[in-house]
């Protein structure tokens, strides 16, 4: 112990023996060079080849975007972000663009009931904020009205140009809600996240990140490495989710972010994650390219 360092007498020809101003400190740094020498000793796992992609069309799609923006990095619309995820094979809720309260109603009609009406705009990323997401609507006159609520909500801020319509999916309540997300970091380039998703990400802040790229080992750690692990294995007597499905997914934004060098951030949340053997699929979407 010591806070100045090794004495001179402990020093020897070719290092250092190490100083600590407390037991507490010498005791983490043996248990990282434990946890260090583990993960070397683990299998590098494999980068598996996947089916189902299209990274020509999906590349296409960023292309022409960038093209058409004069400011970047852009946020992709609902649209493109929609076929850029089925060029990889991501499972999202299937929706319909509404330029009227009247056509939204008939959308929903035949989505079919419960369904949620949300913003879409090619310019407005973050439809929460500006009251562009209604929820749970259970007949056709709830649905006109959250169309002209939105509408109403954007005039009120000044920003009723910037609405093109609204989106009208089917309502997914069942399943448990994880995120997964791409982030990049100035040291170590992509990085992929997975944890709890929904509404309560910000507050429980249970998420993981790794390196991108992906092997079949790390897909497994992340799932595996957050506490809502518990939700999606069983909890309390409840069917365990469908596991296999979300590595999948990951495998597939890390694929992604291997083929569009342009994709600066990704955001699937949630992801609802049905029953083993029935899936997942992303409910909301936002992708960033420059």
């Amino acid at each position: 112990m010591g806070q100045h360092g090794v004495t001179v007498d402990l020093r020897y020809e070719g290092g250092n023996v190490p100083s600590y101003a407390f037991p507490e400190a010498a005791a983490i740094a043996i248990q990282k060079a434990c946890e260090y020498g583990d993960w070397q000793k683990r299998p590098q796992g494999n980068t598996p080849v996947l089916q189902g992609i299209d990274k020509e069309k999906a590349r296409q799609v960023v292309n022409e975007t960038l093209a058409q923006k004069t400011t970047k990095p852009s946020w992709l619309d609902a649209e493109q972000v929609n076929t850029v995820l089925n060029c990889y094979g991501i499972k999202t809720v299937s929706s319909e663009i509404a330029t009227s309260p009247e056509k939204a109603a008939e959308l929903a009609e035949k989505a079919g009931y419960p369904v949620a009406v949300k913003l879409f705009s090619k310019i407005i990323a973050h439809k929460t904020e500006v009251g562009g997401v209604v929820l749970n609507l259970d007949s056709a006159d709830e649905v006109k009205k959250a169309f002209t609520r939105i509408q109403g909500r954007l005039k009120e801020i000044g920003r009723a140009v910037e609405m093109q319509g609204v989106t009208v999916q089917p309502m997914i309540n069942s399943g448990v809600e994880t995120i997964v997300g791409v982030t990049q970091d100035p040291s170590f380039g992509p990085l992929i996240l997975f944890g709890l998703g929904g509404i309560y990400t910000e507050l429980f802040k249970d998420i993981a990140f790794r390196i991108h790229p992906l092997t079949d080992i790390d897909a497994r750690e992340m799932v595996r490495s957050v506490k809502a692990y518990q939700l999606l294995s069983g909890w309390r007597g409840s069917n365990p989710s469908d596991i296999p499905a979300i590595e999948d997914l990951l495998l597939r934004v890390s694929a992604m972010v291997e083929d569009i060098k342009e994709i600066k951030e990704l955001d699937l949340n949630p992801v609802k994650v049905q029953e083993m053997g029935k899936g997942y699929v992303a409910v909301d979407a936002r992708i960033l390219v420059g």
